[in-house]
């Protein structure tokens, strides 16, 4: 109650945008994913968070889009906020491309171990599933890939420059917020992307070792997560089955379903509060 009744009286008081306690909230939140993005590694956990600040993030620009000078945009700067709110699209559009990628990725893998636990169809049969693993995951490589393109393209270093200071911090806030997340969503699909294409030597080399006694790590190799599972499915489709191997691939598989539910259902979260902000800002446009 106490929070609560702390963080309502910081939005009644007058303090000028540039300075308020809920923008330079906002700012701090912002420069700490920025920060973490200098993280290298692409775990789930490590994507999990930054997602997790990104929600956090969008939290506190909400807050500040409710602050009565936020709710009144002198009519010069109306054009210059809604043309900040159209690059908004391209984060939205970007998040839900992600979170249907990863509900894909996901759907794709329940299939396969639910005919591993079958287990019905013998080798041959465990080869054309996989097959449809591998065919399905290629399509949605092409549209990750694609996406991924596009962000390139559409990276936005536009310097906006805005004689009025409290405006200025506004924009300045909203762009930043934007360029973050769509770098964030970008590592996000990495995650289920594939690496650049290895040659078939190279390919078949890393499989090789696999085989070995005890399935030697390869070390000095980057194996995505998604490489990683392909490189299983590839042993089963190339050695003689037993149980241990097939219970040991589904445990696999069943290990990759959670980290891709736990991304899914982040930027499910994602989504949701990218809504609530443009709605905030529409509000703000048709006043």
């Amino acid at each position: 109650m106490a929070n609560q009744m702390t963080t309502n009286h910081v939005r009644s008081t007058s303090f000028p945008i540039a300075t308020h306690p809920l923008i330079v909230s906002a700012e701090e939140q912002l420069q700490r994913l920025k920060s973490s993005q200098g993280t290298s590694t692409s775990s789930n956990s490590t994507i999990c968070q930054k997602l997790d600040g990104l929600r956090k993030l969008y939290d506190c620009v909400d807050d500040v889009l409710q602050l009565p000078i936020s709710q009144h945009v002198h009519e010069k700067h109306a054009k210059l906020l809604e043309q900040v709110s159209d690059m908004s699209l391209n984060v939205l559009d970007t998040c839900s491309i992600s979170k249907d990628a990863f509900l894909q990725m996901k759907e794709s893998v329940q299939l396969l171990e639910s005919s591993l636990r079958r287990g019905r169809g013998g080798e041959s049969n465990l080869s054309t599933q996989v097959d449809v693993y591998m065919a399905s995951n290629k399509k949605l490589n092409k549209v990750v890939s694609r996406r991924l393109r596009d962000l390139k393209q559409k990276e936005n270093n536009q310097i906006i420059v805005i004689e009025d200071p409290d405006f200025a911090s506004l924009i300045s806030l909203i762009k930043g917020v934007e360029d973050i997340s769509l770098t964030v969503l970008e590592s996000t699909l990495s995650f289920i992307s594939h690496p650049k294409m290895r040659s078939r030597t190279s390919s078949w080399s890393l499989v090789t070792k696999m085989l070995k006694p005890k399935r030697v790590s390869c070390e000095g190799i980057e194996i995505s997560e998604v490489e990683k599972i392909h490189m299983e499915l590839l042993l089963l489709r190339n050695e003689k089955i037993d149980q241990s191997q097939m219970l040991s691939a589904l445990e696999k598989l069943q290990a990759f379903e959670l980290s891709i539910q736990e991304l899914e259902e982040s930027l499910g979260a994602i989504f949701r509060i990218l809504l609530k902000n443009r709605v905030s800002v529409l509000n703000i446009l048709s006043h």
